[in-house]
């Protein structure tokens, strides 16, 4: 009885390993470049979150497709650097550079309708959902207006932009694909930063149903779950001693930007670093219950812990 039972457990895990990696090792030899302007037939990209990091490296990808990018982002110096420059490099290509505050929707400010003006009179067929940030610090020691603010963002932006340009797609029957940039964190616990965490968890679950809503339609769809990235992404947070182990693991933008674009159409969920494929792994072989009971009692050992107060 008991070499059955050995068994048994022996092909679960073998099936859920091989099952894991197949996509992963056809990722690395077989899915190389794709030109998803001949692909998708199409003029048109939105990127959000385009001003730096993964989003400006995907814009330039694009661009080099000979695809015209309408790029999101605050309205600022970043913002429009990247439009100077890329419309420079691309001097055959259209860049549209549209400002605005995705972390803020109230009663007398709302992102869509300036995203809807800009985009009027051009169909948007790759829409590269990108534009994110992380708070640091205990969930109940920041204000509940900058979690929601950050939940805007990170999450709700992509959700509106996703309906509006989906729709357009459908209505048209305009092939197309969508992408989502989530993050390792939105399937292992991420204290310090649990609705950073929560909004990436969100993206993953609603990307997988929607790849199955857009699949009779020719849209496909893609969430690259990020591991740490080479970018300005941690300037504003603290300064944590767990950084200075990310910074020396991290992936630069333009490899994230290819794992990207190599993917779409090919696999839903895409892990895009070791250390989310490690942490992948460990979540499969230690169940949740067990890894958050050990998590919330070894924490206290962490020196950033102990020297940050705001975390916990």
């Amino acid at each position: 009885m008991f070499s059955y039972i050995t068994s048994f457990f022996f092909y679960i895990g073998l099936i859920t390993i091989v099952s894991y990696a197949i996509p992963l090792i056809l990722a690395a030899y077989k899915w190389g470049p794709q030109d998803l302007k001949k692909k998708y037939n199409a003029k048109w990209a939105l990127v959000s979150g385009a001003s730096s990091g993964i989003g400006r490296a995907v814009a330039t990808k694009l661009a080099q497709q000979g695809l015209n990018v309408v790029l999101v982002a605050l309205d600022d110096e970043a913002l429009k650097g990247t439009h100077q420059s890329l419309s420079t490099q691309f001097p055959n290509q259209q860049f549209r550079a549209v400002g605005v505050n995705l972390g803020r929707a109230d009663e007398t400010y709302d992102y869509m309708p300036i995203i809807e003006k800009a985009t009027k009179d051009i169909d948007v067929q790759i829409l590269i959902n990108n534009a994110g940030y992380i708070q640091l610090s205990a969930f109940f020691r920041s204000p509940i207006a900058k979690q929601l603010a950050n939940l805007e963002c990170n999450m709700m932006s992509h959700v509106k932009l996703t309906h509006f340009f989906l729709s357009k797609m459908v209505e048209k029957k305009l092939k197309g694909c969508i992408t989502f940039t989530s993050s390792q964190s939105a399937f292992f616990p991420a204290p310090s930063c649990s609705t950073y965490g929560g909004g990436k968890a969100f993206l993953a679950e609603f990307a997988a149903s929607l790849a199955i809503e857009c699949h009779n339609y020719g849209i496909d769809v893609l969430c690259l779950m990020s591991g740490p990235i080479m970018t300005q992404f941690y300037d504003k947070a603290p300064k944590l001693s767990a950084f200075k182990f990310f910074h020396s693991i991290s992936d630069t933008p333009d490899t994230a930007a290819d794992i990207m674009l190599n993917g779409v159409g090919h696999i839903t969920w895409r892990d895009s670093s070791l250390f989310t494929m490690a942490s992948r792994l460990v979540v499969k072989v230690i169940d949740m219950n067990l890894l958050i009971a050990g998590i919330a009692r070894g924490q206290g050992l962490s020196s950033d812990f102990k020297n940050h107060p705001e975390l916990r």
